[in-house]
C-alpha cells in the first residue's frame, strides 16, 4: 500500500490490488480509499486496467480533486498491460479521468512514484522510458511536469551510467528547485556494477545536476541504492539508501542542497542479537524537529520497523512489526495528522493482505 495523504480531515492512500476483478487484473487493478482518524474506511474509487488505471503504487496530492499516477494501465501496447498514467478524481469517487496516458519510447513509462505540486504544476518520475541506452533498453527513466488540464512534458530523460537512472521515488519541492533520487547509475564500485545511486536537483525548466553519486565499497561504508525521497529539515535534505552502509542494511543520510555533500547519519543493523532495522524503502517525514521512518525488514521479528532519528545521529526503534494480526514490511513513508503517525504495512493484519496503523511519535 501507499502512503497515505490527508485531505478534508480524511486520510487517503491507494492499493495495488483488488478492487474490480478482470481478465487484465487477476488480482484487482488496485483501488483508492480513504479512511478516518477511527479506521472506519470506504474505497473512493475502483481501477479497471485497460484505458484506465492500473496498479497504483503511490499517494496521492489534492488539489480541487485528488491527483496520482498508476504504474500500469491506460492502454499503450508497449508495456503490455499499458505504461502507467496520471489521474484525477474526485474525493467522493464519482467521477475518474485519465490526464496522460504514458507511451514508453521518449516518453515515459512506469510512474511508480507520486506527484508533487508547485507553483501550480504537478512533477513526477517514471522509472523507464525516455532514452534507450545500451545499460537501460527500456529507457533509463524522465522528469515530467503535467498541468491539470493534462499537457504533459518530459522535463528530463536519464542516460545511465553517470547520469542516474531508474527513478522510483517522487520528487521534493524545496528552494525553487526539484529534488529527487536515482535508484542507479552514478559511481560504479565492486558492490555496485550498475553504479551505486545518486541524488539530483532540477530546475522546473528542466536543467538536471547531479549532487551526490552513492559510492558504497570495500573502503567506502555509504549507502546504495536510494529507493525512497527526500524531505528538508532546518535547510538540509535526509533520505534513505536502500542498501550499503556500514552492515549492508541501509542507511540513513543527510544531503546540503547547495553543495551535495553527504554524511551518513545512521547504518541500519540486523539482524542475529540486533534488533535494529533492515532496508529503509520510504521517505522520512519531519515532524517537531525529528525524523521517523519505517524499514521494510530487520526488527525483533524481522517483519520491519518503525523509527525515529535526530540530526545527532541517534536512532531509536518505536515499534517492532510483528505480521497478524500486527502489520508486517511496511515500504511506505509515515503521515503526520491528529497528533498521530499513520502508515501501511504491506503485509500482515488480521487478513494477511495489509494494514493501516496509527502511533503516538
Amino acid at each position: 500500500m501507499s502512503e497515505l495523504r490527508v485531505f478534508s480531515g480524511r486520510l487517503f492512500g491507494t492499493t495495488v490490488y483488488g478492487g474490480t476483478t478482470n481478465p487484465r487484473c487477476s488480482l484487482g487493478c488496485g483501488t483508492l480509499f480513504s479512511m478516518d482518524a477511527s479506521g472506519s474506511e470506504r474505497v473512493v474509487y475502483r481501477f479497471k486496467g485497460g484505458s484506465d488505471g492500473a496498479a497504483p503504487l503511490a499517494g496521492v496530492v489534492a488539489g480541487t480533486v485528488l491527483y496520482g499516477t498508476t504504474s500500469a494501465g491506460g492502454g499503450a501496447a508497449q508495456c503490455g498491460g499499458g505504461c502507467g498514467t496520471v489521474f484525477k478524481v474526485s474525493t467522493n469517487g464519482k467521477f475518474e479521468s485519465v490526464l496522460h496516458a504514458f507511451a514508453a519510447g521518449t516518453d515515459g513509462a512506469a510512474p511508480v512514484a507520486g506527484l508533487v505540486r508547485s507553483g501550480g504544476i504537478f512533477y513526477g518520475t517514471t522509472e523507464y522510458g525516455g532514452q534507450a541506452t545500451r545499460l537501460c533498453p527500456n529507457g533509463c527513466g524522465t522528469v515530467f511536469s503535467i498541468h491539470p488540464d493534462g499537457v504533459e512534458r518530459v522535463m528530463y530523460r536519464f542516460k545511465g551510467g553517470k547520469d542516474g537512472a531508474f527513478p522510483i521515488a517522487p520528487l521534493y519541492a524545496f528552494g525553487g528547485r526539484l529534488y529527487g533520487t536515482t535508484q542507479y547509475g552514478g559511481r560504479s564500485t565492486q558492490f555496485c556494477a550498475t553504479g551505486c545511486g545518486t541524488v539530483f536537483k532540477i530546475t522546473p525548466t528542466g536543467i538536471k545536476k547531479t549532487l551526490h553519486a552513492f559510492t558504497y565499497a570495500p573502503s567506502a561504508k555509504d549507502g546504495a541504492y536510494p529507493a525512497a525521497g527526500l524531505v528538508a529539515l532546518r535547510g538540509k535534505l535526509y533520505g534513505t539508501t536502500l542498501g550499503g552502509g556500514k552492515y549492508a542494511d541501509g542507511t540513513v543520510v543527510e544531503i546540503d542542497p547547495s553543495s551535495g555533500s553527504e554524511r551518513v547519519l545512521h547504518a541500519f543493523e540486523c539482524c542475529g542479537t540486533i534488533t535494529d532495522g533492515e532496508h529503509p524503502v520510504a521517505a522520512l517525514v519531519a515532524v517537531n524537529g525529528a525524523l521517523f521512518g519505517t524499514t521494510r525488514d530487520g526488527g525483533l521479528s524481522g517483519q520491519g520497523t518503525v523509527f525515529e532519528i535526530r540530526a545527532s545521529s541517534d536512532e531509536t526503534v518505536l515499534h517492532d512489526f510483528a505480521g497478524k494480526p500486527d502489520g508486517a514490511t511496511p515500504s511506505a513513508a509515515l503521515t503526520s495528522f491528529a497528533s498521530k503517525l499513520y502508515g501501511t504495512a504491506a503485509d500482515g493484519g488480521s487478513r494477511s493482505e495489509g494494514a493501516v496503523f496509527a502511533l503516538r511519535p
